[in-house]
């Protein structure tokens, strides 16, 4: 090879080409794609975390909503009956909602096949104690209650149907 080819190499393709190989070499010898990964398990997402990368870009980062969301901060929804709240977030809502006042009627997606339990619990919780609300935590339990007594819904709630909910109902 003489130095006039040197210069059309594209090392940085030829080093991953590399990489890529002794990766494979490794996986295959019965060694792990990541050594760090396997020594400390990931840390959990907090409420925060979940809320600004889940439910910020509608409710807004302080919750104060948009014209189409409703906002969370004094949300009657969000500092009221838990229960219906883990609904609405795990299966989604859709129609018309009245918050202090205003009706909304923007679709809110169903997070319960993308969130654990531990991390809606964990995301409602941040939002019952923010944005001026204080209310109570929600927990884990509750929410596995709750996914679990509502295993076979696959659409979203409507307003009417959450309202025909007993306050502490796990249905």
């Amino acid at each position: 090879m003489n130095h006039q080819t040197m210069k059309t190499v594209d090392t940085p393709r030829w080093r991953g080409a590399l990489i890529l190989a002794a990766l494979g070499a490794a996986l295959a010898l019965g060694g792990t794609a990541n050594a760090q990964a396997t020594s400390a398990p990931a840390q959990p997402r907090t409420g925060a975390q979940i809320f600004s990368s889940t439910c910020a870009a509608c409710h807004q980062a302080q919750g104060e909503g948009t014209p189409t969301y409703p906002p969370l901060a004094g949300s009657e929804w969000v500092n009221g009956a838990e229960s219906r709240l883990v609904r609405i977030v795990m299966h989604g809502l859709q129609g018309d909602v009245e918050v202090q006042g205003q009706v909304y009627n923007g679709a809110m997606p169903a997070w319960g096949t993308t969130l654990s339990d531990a991390e809606i619990a964990a995301v409602l919780t941040y939002i019952r104690a923010s944005f001026g609300n204080q209310s109570l935590p929600v927990t884990t339990a509750t929410v596995a209650q709750t996914r679990e007594a509502n295993a076979g819904r696959k659409t979203p709630w409507t307003i009417p149907e959450l309202l025909l909910i007993k306050v502490g109902d796990r249905k």
